[in-house]
C-alpha cells in the first residue's frame, strides 16, 4: 500500500495524525500531515483507511497493492 497527502488540500486538522501516527506526521512549518513512509506496512492498513475516509477535505489517497 502506498498513501499519498494532498497539500493543497490538506487543511492541518490532524485527524490522520490522531489515528495512524506511526505513518502520518505534520510537516515542519507548514503543519500539513505527510506520510512518513514509501510503502505502508499491512499492520497499518487499517488505520490509514480509517483516516483516509474520515479526513475532512479528502486529502489522503490510497494505492492498494495488486
Amino acid at each position: 500500500m502506498k498513501i499519498q497527502v494532498d497539500q493543497l488540500k490538506c487543511r492541518t486538522t490532524g485527524m490522520c495524525v490522531k489515528l495512524c501516527p506511526q505513518v502520518f506526521r505534520f510537516q515542519e512549518g507548514s503543519k500539513r500531515a505527510a506520510v512518513m513512509m514509501d510503502y505502508i506496512p499491512s499492520k497499518y492498513w487499517d488505520a490509514c483507511r480509517k483516516a483516509a475516509s474520515q479526513c475532512p477535505n479528502n486529502a489522503i489517497t490510497i494505492q492498494e497493492p495488486c
